[in-house]
């Protein structure tokens, strides 16, 4: 069935952990004073012979489980040490969403809570807030109380790993007492707590070294504070230049703090919250809007024969002396200016001299003139002769590319959020006069398509030709940052090349010799692909942090990996731990037997410990120790809308077998279906489940009609370029199960090429159009060309090579710029064909692909019509007759229906189905994998629920019934205080 799991953590009321150690000590007859750290030492002497090591609450129940002591029981007589009365602190709730039965799990991991704690202090003493939260001051009696840490690692399995290093390794976190650091002086709202002050001076001890690594990794578990634990020292030792400035880098005063994306906001909050009014928080403004954007055509440079300026993509990083002084008689706005954005060039020849061109018919044409769009640098090379103009065209925004976004004070936060925000910023954004004391970046940013873009630009534009064919040869990212490097030691040669790349060049981190680098959620870099770790590993900085709840420390190969994202070990510091990292990874002989030495490993298990004792933290707290967890469960049924959205997108992703359930799903299936049963309406602006189906059935009927005048569209295409006889066989290539598709492609079939043409007097089947400007609104770095057309020209031909040949066929005929454009690209050299027989299997392709998705179109209407009958007249359906066995559908839960829609009871059309797959009403292909049960579509409607208000009817029934359990919780404990995870 269509059920949801619910799940809430609260807290439980059993016995405080004091209480269940008094418990234990009246059991066993021995007792010892003190704090309650040292009685459960004592506890384990006289149980197990000698102490052991993790938090109090897994030792305390060890314990229990040895003597068999119930942990729910308080304690019969008073004990010998006196206990604080209980006081209530916050009941967290955790809320987790989970689908079941008909859909696939969605996990939410969450899991955090709190119990009302006895505290071991007079009963006047504060409470410390659990979380992030506000922190007053613990009573140090009971704040002081310092436990072993327990080490949360991830499964060694997550990626691979190294052979030799894949044995457990057995590390230990050791105590983590120390001096307490006084509260920082902006924190005067919320002051940080007793155990978050000592992970505060460790944190400076750790960066005051002077020698070796600066830095370590913070492993307090998840509510101990690690974020607000290093806002702490974020405010008390801001930005400094560093004093190195290792080659292949541009030194730069601020912290680089690396979060996943939905943690972004959350840094922002947090900065906010415990800094206040100290803090103006910065963003890069949107791309600018064409009305923002001015266009100047300036006025034409003559050409003497030297280099007029260098131009970086599209941007001018270097102008010479002879514009300088053509710029001197001209007015300020009229002037070339370094870093201008160029649209286009044009190059006039003196007079009596012409450019040659040859069209596709082999006719020659003369100009006097050519312009180019992109590639500036090559075309001013190739064209400009003495004696002639150069006029360049460029576009000036009119704002700034960074805004202030919130606040005024002096410690400045540039947030940059997502690519597009990252691809809106030029490296001299990062360095401003006035620099910034923090840069919050995502993660997410580091893996995309764009920085990868951005940094082959880079190489490409100071590495020449010899890079370009490089990296086209897929070079790994680690090659590309190494070249990236050498790039940033050529702009340190002249101060002219460094100011030119600040100007033009991508706002690349890895270019930046960071005064500090935090890494946030760092034990997700276990799930990090390559190209990002290579990314990590390149970032240079002073000081650099790791903050993780779950440091990935349970084998040797896991803590090398800290180590190398850490630069912990080099042969001066962890020679071993070196020579590892070198040896892990390569595949001769001599490395393998390196590694599995017995001597080697001793030696290189001991640099890991000791790493792991001075650079990794891992707090503990009796206070957040105490917190219990108690899950509640409620089932969620989704209502007639949803559930009928739900198998729309199942049909449509071919999931109908309720055997197999979703095994044989790929992964984007799998993303498909989680996010309609997470969310009835992701992609619609619909207010309730209601309109979104409405708004489901009239986008497909608009996707038929889209791909019927897109086939037409193909067919007068292929008829102007007289291949449409010889194209159109693929057509019937594919036997249409649907009627109406079958019956519309036959028309198009039989239509000949004369009337195509005829019909397309324009050929408005030849239109492109040039885009300069991406969907978020970039200058691109060379602009794409497109047919304009009802469909994507990927939608039509998927691969690049087929889309190219079709393009470029139109192009050469009537859109010369267009020509120009796509004769440059790489793809033309090595797949551009000319030879005529080889366009009509390429449009023979397109033709049939669009057949098979108009088929596919009209039997997902039908299913749609199906569903909406269905639901819409149920008795009708249930007096309708099986055309099978001929009796009534009475009895929803026995009735499947089949991709053309049609309904009949389960077993009878599954006989049928093994005998001949096809549909016995109307004969269209139907495996017996596509029957889909009547009952999920029907039976929710006789168990509605009541009504929702309208305010309500937007939210789905998963984050209705979140807040339903959170308004009961709220009812029964008006003191409570939730958390709600999302994942």
């Amino acid at each position: 069935s269509f059920l949801a799991l619910f799940c809430i953590a609260t807290s439980v009321a059993m016995a405080t952990l004091p209480d269940r150690v008094a418990r234990l000590e009246e059991v066993i007859g021995s007792s010892a004073t003190g704090a309650l750290v040292a009685r459960v030492v004592h506890l384990e002497v006289c149980c197990l012979g000698s102490a052991a090591a993790g938090p109090l609450l897994q030792r305390t129940s060890k314990l229990e489980e040895l003597i068999g002591c119930d942990p729910g029981t308080a304690p019969v007589a008073p004990i010998a040490a006196p206990v604080a009365p209980v006081t209530p602190v916050a009941a967290v709730a955790v809320a987790a969403v989970a689908a079941v039965a008909d859909g696939p799990a969605e996990v939410a991991d969450a899991a955090a809570s709190s119990q009302d704690v006895a505290a071991e202090a007079p009963p006047e003493a504060p409470v410390a807030a659990l979380a992030d939260g506000p922190a007053e001051v613990v009573d140090a009696a009971a704040s002081s109380q310092v436990d072993q840490p327990e080490v949360f690692a991830l499964p060694a399995a997550k990626r691979r790993r190294c052979n030799e290093l894949r044995q457990e390794g057995g590390y230990q976190l050791e105590a983590n007492a120390g001096s307490v650091a006084p509260n920082p002086k902006a924190f005067k709202v919320h002051p940080l707590r007793e155990e978050q002050l000592r992970s505060l001076a460790w944190m400076y001890s750790r960066e005051a070294c002077r020698d070796g690594f600066k830095g370590g990794m913070l492993a307090d578990k998840m509510g101990y504070g690690k974020t607000a634990t290093t806002i702490g020292m974020l405010s008390e030792k801001p930005g400094q230049v560093p004093d190195e400035r290792p080659s292949g880098y541009i030194r730069n005063p601020a912290t680089l703090i690396l979060c996943p994306p939905h943690l972004v906001e959350q840094w922002e909050g947090e900065f906010f919250k415990f800094l206040g009014d100290e803090v103006q928080l910065l963003r890069p403004t949107p791309p600018s809007k064409a009305k923002d954007r001015e266009t100047l055509a300036l006025p034409p440079i003559p050409f003497t024969g030297s280099q007029l300026f260098t131009v970086d993509v599209r941007d001018l990083s270097e102008l010479s002396e002879e514009v300088h002084h053509h710029n001197a008689r001209l007015t300020p706005e009229k002037r070339l200016q370094e870093g201008d954005n160029i649209e286009s060039l044009l190059v006039q020849l003196p007079p009596g001299y012409f450019f040659v061109t040859e069209d596709s018919g082999g006719e020659r044409r003369a100009s006097s003139t050519r312009t180019a769009t992109w590639n500036f640098q090559h075309f001013l090379d190739e064209n400009c002769r003495p004696g002639c103009t150069v006029q360049v065209t460029v576009r000036r925004e009119k704002k700034p590319r960074i805004e202030p976004f919130r606040g005024d004070g002096p410690f400045r936060i540039l947030t940059i959020a997502n690519s597009k925000d990252f691809a809106r910023l030029r490296l001299k954004d990062l360095l401003p006069p006035e620099p910034f004391n923090v840069v919050l970046v995502s993660t997410g940013i580091l893996g995309s398509e764009r920085h990868m873009m951005h940094v082959s630009q880079v190489v490409c534009s100071w590495h020449g030709e010899k890079s370009q064919s490089m990296l086209c040869d897929g070079k790994p990212m680690s090659v590309r940052q190494k070249m990236l490097h050498e790039c940033v030691d050529k702009w340190h040669q002249k101060d002219c090349f460094l100011k030119a790349a600040l100007r033009s060049s991508p706002a690349l981190l890895e270019t930046m010799w960071w005064n500090r680098i935090v890494l946030d959620e760092f034990h997700e870099s276990e799930s990090w692909v390559t190209r990002v770790r290579d990314v990590m590993k390149s970032l240079g900085a002073t000081h650099r942090w790791g903050l993780s709840g779950t440091p990935p420390l349970d084998t040797t190969d896991a803590v090398l990996e800290v180590a190398e994202l850490l630069w912990y070990a080099t042969d001066a510091t962890a020679p071993f731990m070196s020579e590892a990292l070198k040896h892990r990874k390569s595949q001769k002989q001599e490395a393998k037997i390196w590694l599995a030495d017995e001597e080697n490993k001793k030696k290189l298990h001991d640099e890991c410990q000791a790493m792991i004792r001075d650079v990794v933290r891992q707090n503990s707290s009796q206070l957040v120790e105490a917190i219990t967890v108690q899950e509640h469960e409620e089932f969620v049924q989704f209502s007639v809308e949803e559930r009928f959205i739900y198998r729309q997108a199942c049909h449509d992703h071919d999931m109908f077998d309720e055997q197999l359930a979703y095994e044989g799903a790929n992964v984007s299936t799998r993303e498909a279906l989680l996010k309609r049963c997470a969310h009835f309406c992701l992609d619609m602006d619909a207010e309730d489940a209601g309109e979104a189906v409405r708004f489901l059935g009239r986008d497909k009927r608009a996707h038929i009609e889209h791909l019927r005048q897109q086939l037409k569209l193909e067919a007068s295409r292929a008829a102007h370029l007289s291949i449409w006889e010889s194209a159109k066989h693929s057509l019937l290539a594919h036997k249409a199960q649907h009627a109406e598709a079958e019956k519309f492609i036959h028309e198009v079939y039989r239509t000949s090429e004369q009337v195509w043409k005829e019909k397309d007097p324009e050929k408005k089947s030849f239109e492109m159009q040039i885009e300069l400007y991406d969907k978020d609104g970039f200058l691109r770095i060379r602009p794409e060309v497109r047919f304009k057309q009802p469909l994507r020209d990927d939608q039509v031909y998927p691969r690049l090579n087929f889309r190219h040949v079709v393009q470029h066929a139109v192009a050469r005929r009537c859109v010369p710029r267009a020509d120009q454009i796509l004769s440059e690209l790489q793809v033309c050299s090595q797949i551009c064909c000319r030879d005529p027989q080889h366009l009509p299997v390429v449009m023979s392709v397109g033709l049939q692909v669009l057949a098979v998705s108009l088929d596919t179109a009209h039997r997902s209407m039908d299913f749609y019509t199906g569903q909406m009958r269905g639901l819409s007249d149920m008795e009708t359906l249930r007096n309708e007759q099986c055309s099978v066995c001929l009796t009534p559908k009475d009895d929803l839960a026995a009735l499947v229906m089949l991709p053309c829609s049609h309904i009949f009871h389960r077993d009878c059309v599954r006989s049928a189905l093994e005998t001949n797959p096809k549909c016995p009403y109307c004969r269209a292909h139907a495996p017996k994998k596509s029957m889909s049960s009547v009952l999920l579509e029907v039976e929710v409607a006789t168990s509605a629920a009541e009504p929702l208000p309208a305010e309500l009817r937007s939210h789905g029934s998963k984050l209705l019934a979140v807040a339903r359990r959170l308004q009961k919780i709220r009812a029964e404990d008006a003191k409570a205080k939730a958390i709600v995870f999302v994942q």
